[in-house]
Parts: structure tokens; C-alpha cells; sequence
């Protein structure tokens, strides 16, 4: 308890005292000098009478006209002029305005004053005080000459009485401050008088108190009084020089307040015997309050530290003195008890012992604390753990003590660990994606948006912030997006992929994709939307590649069949409506792979092009050109008015093409054959007339290469009629229908070989010859499988004749472009076939066609060579009617060559065949060639073939094709009659 103000306040009493006792020695001084003054009033009538520091006299109209005093006057009035003023108009002289008003009103009575008290601030902010009294003053006659009076300087009074008067407030703030009250005991009477503040504790109003002893002890507490009696009487019998007693007091409405007395004897009588103790009570029932709210908090504190989930430790030194249950379950110790007395240190993990250290220093200099930081800790057992630990330091008893509390958040950082890998798995996922994150509140305004947006739109994202999407959208966009949500769900609707455009920064369009789910708050409410949002203007425009390139042919940009397909529909539709007709010509390029071979693809591709970029430039704007593929171009030409029309269309196609065209600085021709179809007459819908089409295309093309053909039924007849052919050729194999026959070749007039030749037994139309199916088959894609049939059947007749004819005949094989184009892969399988069966390459012939040569020459060539090395024999079957040029002749490793029976038909009869056959007999043998003719039918026709030196030849003028055991006999029976 601070005692400081109690001991201010008796000091202050005392010195109220001594200055009361000097203010009353100057009041018997006062009136003594009245006194003395009211007998020698006579005698000092006027002036002396009123004898003071400074006199005055004033005139008739109050009119300062003489004032002396000498340091009196001058250190009041100043260097200022009084004289001619009056006393209230004194410069700085301040006067109470209710002394004025009654002074005035004497004045005017012309009645005698006295102590006016005048004032004025002089330096430092010192108060004068000088009072003033007067008497009017008349001459002889009685006339009124004004007034004459003196004036006392009482500044120093006035101080005293100030100093007086603020000792005693201060004395009473003291003692109400401080809850006290004053007693004083009689101990001769039994009366005690009390202070006001006494009956202020016992809950009365405030006012002196006198009472007695006996009924003053009455209202201790029984269990204090006792000790209460015991100190006053010791310090009575003055074993105690005083006493200090805290105990129980009843107040007046029955509460129990706690007092502190002090007491002490103040005066003795002649045998020792108290008279008069003294002393002070103060209320501390506050204070005494206070202490059992601690004990009680202290109480609390303790129980909550003893039953927290988190650990407690209180330590000074270093040195654990205080730990709870939840910190020894935290160390895996049997009790608390095992921690006390141990180090804090000893627990630390040595990775953080240096940062524990510092923390210690820290806290060890005084009272202060630490915020909660994670920290490696290792248990007594070895097993460590990551907890979060905050500390203070504070006094306790005047020792410096530390309390740590200690949460154990090993599963909430592997938590967070796993949160953190989490996150960063979904920022990479964002990332990687291209995507970036953005949030809004319910009017759609941004409130986040991740760092990616900016690589996207181009705008910092505290420029977006606040702002909607569709401020960022080009005019018409955000209508297209209501739209969407109305048919989606206005309102709280969780959407996907949803696309639209945005304008960057720099004023470019782009598409952007958008997912979102709506954010609600603990109530349900809407509170926003949360998504991802992705830059998809690579994959649009992807897209309408893709739409372009699945409707566009890639290499010339025109219509593909899809889009022909759905344009032909449309056509169709408005035709059958309005009874109109149209027409659909399907037309390919004359001999285009002949450019593809000579001149390469790239050639090739830049004549399609350049066809296609003619063609589109004569046409009407309502037609469409499309190309299927390869060479083949089709034109759906709409508002046809007559069948007329669309032959001259088909004119103008020939006409445009026939204009040479420039490839790679080399002037190319170009030709087609065109089919036509009708609608509605070739067909209703547009697959029926591109079916159409196609057949009369083909018709134009067998009937002669640069026309155009109308479709009719008859066409279509025969291409039904091909089309079962090509279905029956394809279980021809299987079913074993394929044989082969055999075509003696003479040499000299004796049997040299032979050719096989293919035949079909068909079982509805019966023996079929090569000229019947092998087109069909080159078409169908079936002539590798039947030109493998044959190799593995001849070469397995060849094998067994080997032991049977007589000499070492050979024979012929026709190889087909299909297979010749396999290359190596063709080159191996004959290989493999010649040592299957035993047959030496000698033995065998294999035929070539100019056409099938020069559909791919570099590479056919190279196959010849592959093949000669076989020892097979190479012939060019057609001779002259396909590219007959010595320059590609040199090139080839052929070793015959065989005139094509168009020539022979007319040998003996038209000069121009026989100039022919002459001629490529001749170039033969300049090359070092054999030559041979097939087809003979006469013996003109032998002769002339004789005659130029042609001394090899197959035809009916000797014998057909015959099958093996035919021939087999024809062949021993001529050796036979050659032997004979």
C-alpha cells in the first residue's frame, strides 16, 4: 500500500495549522490597532484616522487630484499618470463590477467607503491587492470638495490566505482520494471524533462523526477484533509505538468493508497513562477485492493450465520449474513432475538450439515476448517434432520468469505441406494449361485475378480490378453471353467452356474460354462467381482450319466432297421446288500421271492448281468446282435450261484447258474427260448423279481421251455390268477360276517358249480371255493378287516342264504397274518364287508395257536392273504403242522388244505399218535388241515379219493359247518330228 499520499496530507494539516495561527496573530494584531485607532480617533480626526500605505483626495467629480505614498504608490500604479482619473478608470486597475455598481451608488450618496479592493497583474503574472477606503470632505461652508481616503496594501495577505485555503483542498483531495478518514480518541471520556470521510465509507452522507469507543468497536468483525484489542492495547501500554491493522468493518447497509487502522498515543499524562491517540482508517475493500479476484483468477488460471490441450511451461534460468499435463503427454514423460528441474534447452532440436538461444537472450533482458514461430523440438525417447511456441518474461516477485506455450503441429504442417504441394500442383496445372484464375463478386466485378491474365489481355491486373468482363469484350459479345445464361440458368448456375471474345490492350481480338462456379457464402447467398479462363485463339482459329481444310481441298482450295456434297443437296432441293434442272460433270485430267512421272509431283501439283485457279475464273459465281481427288475435278452447274447447255459447258472446260499451260518455265497442254449427269432424269439425289458421272467419264475415256460423254441407261448398264464383274473376280481366286494357258513362241520355225496367259472360267459367261477382266482388275486394285497367283503357278509348271520338254525353252510373264511399283519388295518375292520351284532366271520372260514403264521410270528402271541380275529376261510387250523414244530405250535393261499386233493387222496391205514394223526392227538391232511380233494371223503376214528380219513370233497362224498338257504334247510332238 502507498502510503505517500497519507503522510502528504498530515504534512499539509500541519502546515494549515501554522499558517492559521499566523493568520489569527494578524487578526489580534488588526484589532488592536482599531482599537488603538478608535482612541486616538479624536485626535487624528482626518488624515490620521485613516492612516495606511498611500493616501489620496479626489475632487468634486472623483477626480484623482493628489495621491503619495512614495514605493507603495509607484510599485502599484506604475510610471502610469493617476492624477486627473478616477480610482475605476485607472489603467490595469481591475475592480469587481458588483464593488463598482456599489460604489458608484455611495459616491453618489456622497457617503464614506471602505476596503474597495483594487487589483492588478504586474510581472510574472503576480496579483496586487491594495484596499481603498474614503471620506467625502467639505469646506467651512459645508460645501462637498470631494473625497480623501488611504489605501493598505494587503497582497501578502491575500497570497497567505490563497496558500491556506489550497492546502486545505488539497489536505481534503488527500483524504478522500485515498478512501481515509481522520479519528481522534479521548481515552478519559471515550469519545472519538471521526473525519467526514468516515461516514462516507459507512455509506451515509458525508459530515464529521462523534462517537464512543465502546460503540465504535461494535461493528468490527468478530474474528478481527480480537487481534484488533490486542494491538491498541499494546500500543497503549506503549509496548507498540504504534499499531497497523487491516480488518473487517460493517458498513450501515450490513456489507462487510476491509479497513486498514493506524494508530498511535499522542499525549501522556504526568504518570504515563495515554489520553489522546490519534490515528487514520482507510478503505481497502477495493484493494482486498482486487487481491481475491487475483486469487480467484490465479485459481482459474491454474485449473485452465492444468486441463489446456497445449503444453505450459514456466522456467527461470532456463531451468523448467512449472509444467503441465499437456506438456509432459507432449514430451511422452509419465507425469509433469519428470520435466521439472530439467533445461529448456535440452528439448531443443540442435538445428534450432542457435535461434533458441537468441530468443532466450531476448527475453532474458527484461520483461517483453515472443510471437508463436514454428520450432524443432526432440523428446526423451529421441522421436522429434515440429511445434509452434510463444513465449514471455515477466516479474514475479522481483525475479525474471519465462512462460512458454507449446502446440504440437506435426499433422498440421505435414497438412499444409500436402495443401502447399496441392496448390502448387494446381498452379502448375494453371500454368502449364495457359489458364489463369479470376474471381468476382455477384455483379460480376473482378475482385481477383491471377498474374496470367496479363500475358493474356495485356491489362495489369489492378487495371481490371473492379471492372466487369464485358467492358473487355467487342460490341455485340455480352448479348451473345446473356444469351447463354438465359438458356443455362441466369443466376447461381455453376457453367463450362464457355467461349467468347475479348479485346486485348493493344486493340486485338481474341477468343477466350471460361469455366466458373458460383460462390456462396455460410447462408446460401450468392456472393460471387470463382473460375479458370484460358487465351483459345490458336485452337479457333485451329478450328476454322480444320473446318476449312474438312470442307476445302488443301491443295488447290476448292470445294472437297463434303462440301459439294452438302451444296449439290442444296441445289437439289431448290431444283425439285422450283421443277428446274442441273447438271454435274465429273471430269480427270488426260494422261496427268504422265507429268507426275516425267516432271515429279510438285509439277504435278502446280498444273492442278493451276487448273483450278482457270477453271474457277470462267464460272459463274452460283456454280461450284470441287476436286475429289487425284485429277479428278466435278462442276455442279445450277439453273441448267437444256442438255444442250451443259455440253457446251463441257466444251468450254476442253477449250479453257487446251490453252497451254506454264509449269516451272515449261509449257504444258492439258485435256479431260468429261461425264455428265442430269438431275432429275440421272438422278434425285447427289451421290445417284456423281454415280452418273462417273460412268459416263469412263465411257468417254474408253471411246477416246479429250471428250465428254451424257450419261444414258446403256452406260449405266455397262458399268453394272462391271461392277459384277469386279465382284465376281474377287472369289474368282478362292474358288480356284483363274487357269492359266499357254502361247507357243516360234523361233526359227521351232518351239523357243512360250507366253502364259491368264484365263478366267467364269461359271456364268465361261472362259473369259485377259482383254475381259484385266482391266477391271487393274481398276479394283485386284491385279497384284492375281499377278502373284500367276508367278507362283507358272513358275511351278515351268519347274516340273524343266524335266520333260526337250532343249531349254523360256517363258513369258506380263507384269502388271501395281506390281512393278512394289520395287524391292517385288524384286524378293520373285527371287524367293525362282528358288521355290528350281527355276533358273534364264528360263524366264517377264513383259513390261511403255505404259506401265513410264508411270514412275526412275524407280521402274531400278527395279528392271534389280531384276535382270536374276538372270530373268526383260521384254517391252505393246511396242509403239505407248512413248517409243531411243532416249528412254538406252536407259532401259531390256533385252527384247515385241510389235504390237495393231500393227500387223494391215502389214501386207497398209505401206505405214510395214514402215513401222520395219523401223522398230531396225532400231532393235542398232541396240543390240531382239524384236518379236505377236498377233501373226497369216503367212503374209509371217513373210513380211521374215523379211525384216523378225525371226520371232507368237500368234493363231501356229496355235492359240493352249493349256499346259496341250501345249506340253504340241511341244514333244514337234521335237519329235524334228528328230524324225
Amino acid at each position: 500500500m502507498d502510503w505517500s499520499p497519507l503522510i502528504e496530507g498530515l504534512l499539509l494539516i500541519a502546515a494549515a495549522a501554522i499558517i492559521f495561527a499566523a493568520w489569527m496573530h494578524a487578526r489580534v494584531r488588526d484589532r488592536r490597532a482599531h482599537r488603538a485607532l478608535a482612541q486616538s480617533e479624536e485626535r487624528f480626526r482626518n488624515l490620521t484616522a485613516l492612516s495606511a500605505d498611500w493616501f489620496w483626495e479626489t475632487d468634486a467629480e472623483q477626480r484623482i487630484t493628489w495621491l503619495t505614498g512614495g514605493p507603495a504608490v509607484l510599485d502599484f500604479f506604475g510610471s502610469g499618470l493617476a492624477f486627473g482619473r478616477r480610482l475605476w478608470e485607472l489603467p490595469g486597475v481591475e475592480l469587481d463590477g458588483h464593488a463598482v455598481t456599489e460604489l458608484l451608488e455611495k459616491l453618489r450618496l456622497r457617503l464614506p467607503f471602505f476596503d474597495l479592493e483594487l487589483t492588478r497583474r504586474v510581472a510574472d503574472g503576480v496579483r496586487q491587492s491594495h484596499l481603498v477606503s474614503g471620506q467625502p470632505r467639505h469646506d467651512a461652508r459645508g460645501g462637498f470638495l470631494g473625497y480623501r481616503g488611504v489605501g493598505r496594501d494587503v497582497t501578502e495577505r491575500r497570497r497567505s490566505e490563497r496558500e491556506l485555503a489550497a492546502a486545505k483542498e488539497r489536505l481534503e483531495l488527500a483524504l478522500e482520494g485515498s478512501n481515509a478518514s481522520l479519528w481522534d480518541t479521548d481515552l478519559r471520556s471515550g469519545t472519538v471524533y471521526l473525519s467526514e470521510g468516515w461516514a462516507e465509507f459507512l455509506g451515509k452522507p458525508r459530515a464529521p462523526t462523534a462517537t464512543t469507543l465502546e460503540a465504535l468497536m461494535q461493528g468490527v468483525h468478530p474474528h478481527d477484533l480480537p487481534r484488533l484489542v490486542k494491538l491498541s492495547t499494546d500500543t497503549l501500554k506503549g509496548e507498540l509505538a504504534d499499531y497497523a491493522e487491516e480488518h473487517r468493518y460493517r458498513a450501515a447497509d450490513g456489507d462487510w468493508k476491509w479497513l486498514l487502522s493506524r494508530g498511535k498515543v499522542n499525549e501522556r499524562d504526568a504518570s504515563g497513562r495515554a489520553v489522546r491517540m490519534t490515528g487514520i482508517n482507510i478503505d481497502i475493500t477495493v484493494r482486498k477485492r482486487a487481491e481475491q479476484a487475483v486469487r480467484e483468477a490465479e485459481e482459474r488460471y491454474r485449473s485452465l493450465i492444468e486441463l489446456a490441450p497445449d503444453a505450459v511451461v514456466v522456467y527461470a534460468g532456463g531451468v523448467i520449474e512449472y509444467a503441465n499435463p499437456a506438456a509432459a503427454q507432449l514430451m511422452r514423460v509419465a507425469s509433469p513432475r519428470e520435466l521439472l528441474g530439467r533445461r529448456v534447452e535440452d528439448y531443443v532440436h540442435p538445428d534450432d538450439l542457435a535461434r533458441f538461444r537468441e530468443r532466450l537472450r531476448y527475453l532474458d533482458a527484461g520483461p517483453g515476448s515472443v510471437d508463436f514461430e514454428e520450432r524443432w523440438l526432440r523428446r526423451p525417447d529421441g522421436s522429434e517434432l515440429v511445434v509452434e511456441t510463444a513465449s514471455a518474461s515477466y516479474l514475479e516477485r522481483g525475479r525474471l520468469v519465462m512462460q512458454s506455450v507449446v502446440r504440437d503441429v506435426t499433422e498440421q504442417r505435414k497438412a499444409r505441406t500436402a495443401l502447399a504441394e496441392r496448390e502448387q500442383r494446381f498452379r502448375d496445372v494453371v500454368d502449364a494449361s495457359g489458364e489463369y484464375v479470376w474471381e468476382t463478386d455477384e455483379q460480376w466485378r473482378y475482385t481477383y485475378l491471377s498474374v496470367r491474365v496479363e500475358a493474356i489481355l495485356g491489362y495489369m491486373r489492378a487495371d481490371m480490378i473492379g471492372r466487369r468482363p464485358r467492358e473487355f469484350m467487342p460490341l455485340g459479345e455480352a448479348r451473345m453471353l446473356d444469351a447463354f445464361f438465359d438458356r443455362n440458368g441466369r443466376e447461381g448456375q455453376p457453367f463450362r467452356d464457355l467461349a467468347h471474345r475479348s479485346i486485348t490492350k493493344s486493340g486485338k481480338v481474341i477468343w477466350q474460354q471460361v469455366s466458373g462456379v458460383p460462390v456462396r457464402d455460410a447462408q446460401g447467398r450468392l456472393v460471387g462467381y470463382r473460375g479458370t479462363g484460358a487465351d483459345i485463339t490458336a485452337r479457333k482459329e485451329a478450328e476454322e482450319r480444320i473446318q476449312y481444310l474438312a470442307t476445302r481441298d488443301a491443295l488447290t482450295g476448292l470445294p472437297n466432297r463434303a462440301l459439294l456434297a452438302d451444296r449439290a443437296g442444296q441445289a437439289i432441293l431448290a431444283a425439285a421446288r422450283s421443277r428446274g434442272q442441273l447438271a454435274l460433270l465429273l471430269f480427270d485430267l488426260d494422261r496427268f500421271n504422265l507429268v507426275n512421272d516425267s516432271l515429279g509431283h510438285q509439277a504435278g501439283d502446280a498444273l492442278l492448281r493451276a487448273v483450278a485457279e482457270r477453271l474457277q475464273n470462267t464460272l459463274r459465281r452460283e456454280d461450284t468446282l470441287a476436286r475429289l481427288g487425284g485429277d479428278e475435278f466435278v462442276l455442279l452447274w445450277d439453273g441448267l435450261k437444256s442438255v444442250q447447255e451443259a455440253a457446251l459447258v463441257a466444251q468450254r472446260i476442253q477449250g479453257v484447258l487446251q490453252r497451254p499451260f506454264t509449269i516451272e518455265g515449261r509449257a504444258l497442254s492439258a485435256s479431260a474427260s468429261i461425264g455428265i449427269a442430269i438431275y432429275p432424269e440421272d438422278g434425285r439425289d447427289f451421290s445417284a448423279l456423281l454415280k452418273s458421272a462417273d460412268t459416263a467419264m469412263y465411257h468417254a475415256k474408253e471411246t477416246g481421251r479429250g471428250g465428254f460423254r451424257l450419261f444414258s441407261p446403256e452406260l449405266n448398264a455397262r458399268a453394272v455390268e462391271r461392277l459384277a464383274l469386279d465382284g465376281d473376280l474377287r472369289g474368282a481366286l478362292a474358288r480356284g477360276e483363274l487357269l492359266l494357258h499357254w502361247q507357243p513362241v516360234l523361233r526359227h520355225g521351232a518351239i523357243a517358249g512360250a507366253e502364259a496367259l491368264v484365263r478366267w472360267n467364269h461359271p456364268q459367261r465361261g472362259l473369259l480371255p485377259p482383254d475381259a477382266f484385266i482391266p477391271a482388275a487393274e481398276q479394283s486394285g485386284l491385279i497384284r493378287a492375281v499377278g502373284e497367283w500367276t508367278l507362283e503357278r507358272a513358275l511351278s509348271q515351268i519347274g516340273a516342264w524343266q524335266r520333260l520338254l526337250p532343249g531349254e525353252p523360256w517363258f513369258a510373264l506380263n507384269v502388271s504397274a501395281l506390281e512393278l511399283a512394289q520395287g524391292e519388295a517385288y524384286v524378293a518375292r520373285l527371287r524367293d518364287a525362282l528358288a521355290a520351284h528350281g527355276v533358273p532366271g534364264a528360263r524366264l520372260e517377264l513383259e513390261v508395257t511403255e505404259r506401265v514403264l513410264m508411270a514412275n521410270l526412275a524407280e521402274n528402271i531400278d527395279t528392271l536392273r534389280r531384276i535382270g541380275e536374276l538372270g530373268v529376261r526383260l521384254a517391252i510387250d505393246d511396242f509403239g504403242t505407248g512413248y517409243s523414244s531411243l532416249a528412254y530405250l538406252r536407259r532401259l535393261p531390256i533385252d527384247k522388244l515385241k510389235i504390237d499386233r495393231s500393227f500387223l493387222k494391215e502389214l501386207d496391205s497398209n505401206s505405214g505399218d510395214a514402215a513401222i514394223v520395219e523401223t522398230v526392227a531396225a532400231m532393235a538391232r542398232s541396240l543390240g535388241l531382239q524384236v518379236a511380233a505377236e498377233g501373226v494371223e497369216t503367212e503374209a503376214q509371217l513373210q513380211r515379219l521374215l523379211a525384216v528380219g523378225c525371226h520371232e513370233w507368237q500368234g493363231h497362224f501356229f496355235s492359240e493359247p493352249l493349256e499346259a498338257a496341250a501345249f506340253e504334247r504340241l511341244a514333244l510332238e514337234q521335237r519329235a518330228a524334228a528328230a524324225g
